[in-house]
């Protein structure tokens, strides 16, 4: 793992993620990437799973297919590493 990230390193990456909430599929095959000194709106109907999505890539829940990962890692591999960089507030 990289110590230190550049500017233009990825840091977030969503790799095909689907998530199912009460027998209803929220969503699937999502893949993007956040860069260092990206910022991302994330927008949608209530119920649409925009907030079990930011649990996803907090790594409070894990997502039903596909996987997170941190400057190249599985969330869940780094797991102490990733929580010193990111934190979730809810509504």
């Amino acid at each position: 793992m990289q110590t230190e990230a550049t500017s233009s390193s990825l840091l977030l990456e969503a790799d095909s993620l689907a998530c199912i909430r009460d027998d209803r599929l929220l969503f699937e095959g999502l893949s993007f990437g956040i860069h260092t000194g990206e910022a991302v709106v994330l927008e949608g109907r209530n119920g649409t799973g925009k907030t079990t999505l930011l649990r996803i890539l907090c790594g409070l829940r894990r997502p039903d297919e596909g996987e997170v990962r941190w400057d190249g890692e599985s969330i869940e591999l780094c797991a102490t590493e990733f929580h010193r960089y990111v934190a979730f507030v809810g509504h």
